[in-house]
């Protein structure tokens, strides 16, 4: 049978299957092209079950056994499956287990079955094969499965099934049965997966296959037995004028399939309503003629690839391992911390101290001698991290000392003049009158249409800022901050065919020679169906050339200007530069940053960054710059799997080889020049058999652009290189990268070139090696040890915040603010500057007001296990702003760590003084006063550690300090019965408990 193509072959399959009703097994000539098969059937033909023949999957082998031969169905397979052998038989008990609502299963059992299973005990589950255990809650992601499975049980009864997000841990459905297979893989049997079809099935393969007998074979012979009339479908790349004109052709049917309806919409704008639209994702499209469809009109059917030239992808979400920003300063054993009230101190660990008939979480900090301070979880806002301001000895504060106070008072006055000089400064830039550009056209619906990638919900809101400042008559000044390749070059060049499109000249700066070329590359292939010129200005131009586009851009001529520090000659002109494109900033010196403050004072600027250094992000924290943050990954995208190592000949052989035998390509970089031609023999004795290419800064500029170009065709298996790759070469195929020395790299240069390998949907592999311990410096343990810590999708922005931390905030303001930073830390100098600056401008700042309420109230470990865990959600709770967010977070975690009044209730009724084992100590003194203890402790009365109340008392106790800081309240306690609150002008004391006081502050209190 001939004529039949893409996804027409999904059609063919299901419609024999549904005619017969019998199953259908469809063979594929590539493996690769299975999963895409699959999602086409399921997509076209949703009512006929289809699954997929994979031997290596246990769960796929288990449901081929329960397809009915009597019932139609669609199996999908490749020639290769057909041949592997089948997995030894399996017990179905070990092979699967299956967890239905209401089902009586004991949880002990459950979790002993799943480590018998394979699966990986971890605190968030985030990952196929991984599950976790909060009290009553199992959170499980199934082998086979999309989303994870969330199973609360109530003692030995399953009381609710539902699915989650693995990125949010939020719910997302209610489910009432789901199968859990074994991820334990049996040995091979001595037959082959082909003896694993369904009885009675029909079998149609592309081309013949050895040892079996097709029903139907699929061929492009112009002889063959039938021909179903079904051809490849047009391709249009974009270009939706002339899309435009063929769907007005008479008598030809158009469908087309988009992926979301959001694309869906998007195309409906520009197309109009004639073509009829899918909301299917399907893999290819195809043409269909009359003489084939015989009563019907000829029909198209178009895919995303053929309107954008590449299949289109919608959102899948991703590992999440780590906090939000936000909680990215949640507090480890071993930190400095700046108490508003007493200074540096040591943080020690978190405590539950009983006093005073209550219970309670404190933060243990340790100050000069002897001295302690345990800060109830309730004033947490008035602590943060200490981040200092350079390399200069931490000195604990002595409680009781006036030195804290006296550099308080010091500090608190030079920022309320360094607020004025900002403030100066920034209505400087207000009264600068910039362009104003007009709303969007159809023009930029037609490019943005013609992105062939679903935009992440990152992506839309940071367009719709930038495009909003861009609009502003005030110079816009944004930073985006987005790991390598988020989509940031999307925003760039959205921005850029904005300001293009209004007649304004745009002028990308990147800080090298390839990304700048591969910058060039994608934007002259997105802007080629519109009348706008792009130019590129490096090295790799030749300098009568150069000196044409200089005069082009100076005469206006050229409308979009791509160049690297070329472009930041003084003698440089522009006719009318509407917008600056800054792409990673880190990388430029101090001298050019200078040239570009000329070029950018009264034009928009756009600057783009994966792990900005720390003045900018200083900056951008401090709220004197605007910022977007692009934290979602693309859709298939993987954490780049991370190790740091000495040199280990047997472990880069691994590394090596597991990435050439998947059809794969390595970078190894060794970042001197002098030698990298002794590292390149060394890697040829390891792997004679592998073509290395060395490529370095020093190399003739065409010849260096040839080793790239032949590395990116294949022709080399490993590119051994300095660190010039680490911006703009993007190769799919590339998933492996080894950089020596690792240790001599800055943070964000070790980011930007893990970054280079893991954009595509394969698992990547990151291998920094290093000396020796004993070699490496404190600050590159440092960053090593943040690399590991943060390898997940979309670490950053994180990582530039422990930069910031490891380097210290050094002058970010100038020598004169260096010492008081360096005294009272960086977090609390910038509270005291936004207070100073809003003073200024007469507005009000609510305070963080002191809280001393004596009730019971923690979250216990029997409901949330992880102390660090914990520890997040304090710093959550009890930083929220409105009563919508404390109801948010109330939902969110009985959802993720289910009932607390009914799992809590198992918690110890007996609760102890802690008391520290190293220090002779009578006395503990807390933030809310002095309490006395012994060794050993004493108990809390029964009624004390009620659990139910100790969870509802912390959400009160949140709510109590969401509407003081409305109220704009200074401190309020509850003791003995008795509230006292105490605002700016008044103090009001009176009768009451908890609940009295949440309905006091709920009125006017004062």
């Amino acid at each position: 049978m001939t004529g039949i193509v893409g996804a027409a072959r999904s059609l063919l399959a299901a419609d024999i299957a549904a005619r017969l009703q019998r199953p259908v097994v469809i063979a594929l000539a590539q493996e690769t092209d299975m999963v895409a098969l699959l999602r086409d059937t399921l997509a076209l033909c949703p009512e006929i079950p289809c699954l997929l023949l994979d031997p290596d999957n246990l769960a796929t082998v288990k449901k081929l056994k329960e397809v009915n031969p009597d019932a139609s169905a669609v199996v999908v397979t490749s020639h290769s499956s057909l041949g592997k052998p089948a997995p030894a038989s399996v017990p179905d008990e070990n092979l699967a287990r299956t967890l239905s609502l209401n089902q009586s299963q004991p949880i002990e059992g459950l979790v002993e079955w799943l480590e018998q299973a394979g699966y990986e005990h971890v605190d968030l589950v985030t990952e196929p094969g991984e599950y976790a255990t909060r009290g009553g809650i199992v959170d499980i992601f199934p082998e086979d499965s999309r989303q994870p499975v969330r199973t609360e049980f109530l003692d030995s009864l399953v009381i609710s099934l539902r699915t989650f997000d693995p990125l949010s841990q939020r719910s997302t459905g209610k489910i009432s049965k789901t199968d859990i297979y074994t991820r334990r893989r049996p040995g091979p049997s001595d037959i082959t997966a082909a003896t694993l079809l369904p009885n009675r099935s029909i079998l149609i393969s592309e081309s013949r296959l050895p040892g079996l007998s097709p029903a139907v074979t699929l061929t492009t012979d112009a002889d063959a037995d039938f021909n179903l009339g079904c051809s490849k479908a047009p391709g249009f790349l974009g270009n939706f004028k002339l899309l435009r004109r063929e769907l007005e052709s008479p008598g030809h049917r158009y469908f087309i399939s988009c992926s979301t309806e959001e694309r869906c919409e998007r195309l409906r704008r520009l197309l109009g309503p004639k073509p009829d639209y899918l909301i299917t994702g399907l893999s290819t499209g195809f043409t269909c003629s009359e003489s084939a469809a015989k009563r019907h009109h000829d029909y198209t059917l178009l895919t995303e690839r053929e309107l954008y030239g590449a299949p289109g992808r919608s959102l899948v979400r991703h590992r999440f391992k780590g906090l939000p920003i936000d909680s990215l300063v949640a507090l480890r054993p071993g930190d400095y911390v700046v108490h508003v009230d007493y200074g540096i101190g040591l943080f020690e660990g978190t405590r539950r101290i009983s006093h005073d008939q209550t219970e309670k979480d404190y933060l243990s900090l340790r100050y000069a001698g002897s001295d302690r301070v345990y800060v109830p979880v309730e004033n947490l806002g008035l602590l943060d991290r200490y981040i200092g301001a350079g390399k200069e000895p931490v000195r604990l504060d002595r409680i009781g000392g006036r030195s804290w106070l006296l550099a308080k008072a010091k500090a608190a006055r030079a920022s309320a003049e360094y607020a004025e000089q900002l403030l100066e400064t920034h209505a400087r830039r207000n009264l600068t009158r910039g362009h104003a550009f007009a709303p969007d056209g159809q023009w930029q619906a037609e490019l943005e249409a013609s992105f062939p990638y679903q935009e992440t919900r990152d992506q839309v809101e940071t367009l719709a800022a930038v495009k909003q400042g861009m609009e502003s008559p005030r110079p816009m000044d944004r930073l985006v901050c987005g790991d390598v390749g988020y989509g940031k070059t999307e925003i760039a060049l959205r921005a850029a065919f904005k300001a293009a499109v209004n007649l304004k000249q745009v002028a990308l700066l990147a800080p090298t020679t390839i990304l700048c070329f591969q910058h060039y590359t994608t934007f002259h292939q997105r802007l080629e169906p519109f009348p706008l010129r792009v130019e590129m200005l490096s090295r790799l131009i030749s300098v009568p050339r150069q000196k044409q586009i200089l005069a082009d851009i100076a005469a206006g001529k050229v409308d979009i200007i791509i160049a690297t520090h070329l472009l930041l000659n003084p003698k440089v002109r522009f006719r009318d530069l509407g917008l600056l494109i800054l792409d990673e900033e880190q990388k430029f010196g101090v001298r050019q940053k200078e040239q570009v403050k000329q070029i950018k004072a009264s034009v928009d600027v756009l600057t783009l960054t994966a792990t900005p250094v720390p003045r900018t992000l200083y900056m951008t924290l401090a709220g004197l710059r605007d910022i977007s943050t692009i934290h979602t990954p693309p859709p298939g995208r993987r954490e780049v799997r991370t190790e740091v190592t000495p040199w280990n000949d047997s472990l880069i052989t691994e590394h090596v080889e597991r990435e050439t035998n998947r059809d794969g390509r390595v970078f190894f970089v060794h970042n001197r020049v002098q030698t990298i031609l002794s590292v390149a023999a060394r890697l040829k004795r390891l792997f004679p058999s592998l073509d290395i290419a060395v490529a370095h800064g020093r190399m003739p500029t065409h010849q260096l652009e040839q080793v790239y170009l032949d590395f990116a065709a294949g022709m080399h298996q490993i590119l051994l290189s300095t660190a010039i790759i680490e911006s703009g070469l993007d190769i799919p195929n590339v998933n492996t990268i080894i950089v020596d020395r690792a240790d001599r790299f800055g943070l964000s240069d070790l980011h930007q070139l893990r970054g280079r390998v893991g954009r595509s949907d394969r698992q990547a592999y990151a291998l920094f090696l290093i000396p020796a311990r004993r070699e490496i410096t404190p600050e590159s343990r440092k960053r090593l040890s943040a690399l590991l810590a943060y390898s997940q999708l979309g670490s950053g922005f994180k990582l530039a915040l422990r930069d910031l931390e490891i380097r210290g905030a050094g002058d970010l303001l100038g020598t004169r603010q260096h010492g008081h930073i360096a005294r009272v830390g960086l977090n609390l100098y910038t509270k005291m500057l936004k207070e100073a600056t809003a003073h200024i401008k007469g507005e009000t700042v609510a305070p963080e007001p002191e809280l001393k309420l004596s009730v019971s109230a923690f979250l216990p470990e029997e409901y949330v296990s992880d102390a660090f865990e914990r520890a997040a959600l304090y710093r959550r709770l009890l930083s929220l702003e409105t009563e919508a967010e404390l109801a948010e977070f109330k939902a969110e975690l009985v959802d993720r760590f289910g009932r607390y009044r009914r799992v809590v209730g198992r918690m110890e009724t007996k609760r102890t003084v802690p008391s520290d084992g190293t220090v002779a100590q009578s006395e503990i003194r807390t933030s809310e006063g002095n309490l006395r203890s012994e060794r050993g402790g004493s108990s809390l009365p029964d009624s004390a550690s009620s659990a139910p109340s100790a969870v509802e008392n912390l959400f009160k106790i949140a709510l109590v300090r969401i509407r003081a800081r409305k109220l704009g309240l200074l401190k309020v306690t509850l003791r003995a019965d008795k509230a006292t609150i105490i605002g700016p002008e008044q103090t009001t004391t009176f009768d009451s408990n908890i609940d009295q006081l949440l309905s006091r502050l709920s009125r006017n209190p004062v």
